[in-house]
């Protein structure tokens, strides 16, 4: 489930967060990443004038966008809601499988140590994805719902994919998906519900 081509600017964004997960931000340089996309440094200074920072940038932004267009391939007007959902944060947690370098940039180099360009495109991507989990009050019958709930789906969920990648372990990553669920939805649904979703996803 790689989702980046083979055309120059693609092959630039791969090296740059594989870069990235290996050796740091601080390791990396224009020619460092141009080397590893097997293209001369002036092609990446031409696709990105602001150097290896716009570069990153365009890389977190790219992962941003494939989240956005699986979960939205994964949409069925056949299905409920949750189960739209579990869908979804499925399709998430496959595609960090598949690019754990994208995944590291995403849920641990954009939230500690990016530069501002890059946590910028990180913030904007978190935004959205609480947008989406706030739809979940509209096909909740709870009389009472926390008010930061999407937040803390949102802290929850990327805590458990961290956990993961620290230990590298980004290949089990979809292992997860019952923990995922149960946090998407105890908030909305409450636990009873909650954990029936979650033992549904754990065959």
């Amino acid at each position: 489930m790689t989702f980046l081509g083979d055309e120059p600017r693609d092959r630039l964004l791969a090296a740059a967060a594989g870069i990235c997960a290996e050796r740091g931000y601080e390791e990396i340089t224009e020619e460092a990443i141009a080397d590893q996309a097997r293209l001369p440094p002036a092609t990446l200074l031409e696709l990105f004038p602001g150097g290896k920072e716009e570069c990153l940038a365009a890389a977190q932004q790219a992962i941003l966008v494939e989240v956005v267009s699986a979960v939205s391939r994964s949409y069925s007007a056949d299905r409920s809601e949750w189960d739209n959902m579990i869908s979804g944060v499925r399709k998430i947690l496959e595609l960090m499988a598949a690019n754990p370098e994208f995944a590291y940039l995403g849920y641990i180099f954009s939230r500690q140590m990016a530069p501002s360009r890059v946590r910028e495109a990180n913030e904007a991507g978190h935004q959205m994805l609480q947008a989406m989990l706030e739809r979940g009050r509209d096909y909740s019958a709870a009389p009472h719902q926390p008010e930061c709930a999407a937040l803390g789906i949102l802290g929850g969920a990327q805590a458990l994919v961290r956990r993961e990648l620290v230990a590298g372990r980004a290949e089990m990553l979809p292992l997860i998906l019952p923990d995922c669920v149960y946090i998407a939805t105890v908030p909305f649904l409450g636990q009873e519900e909650a954990m029936r979703l979650a033992r549904q996803v754990s065959g």
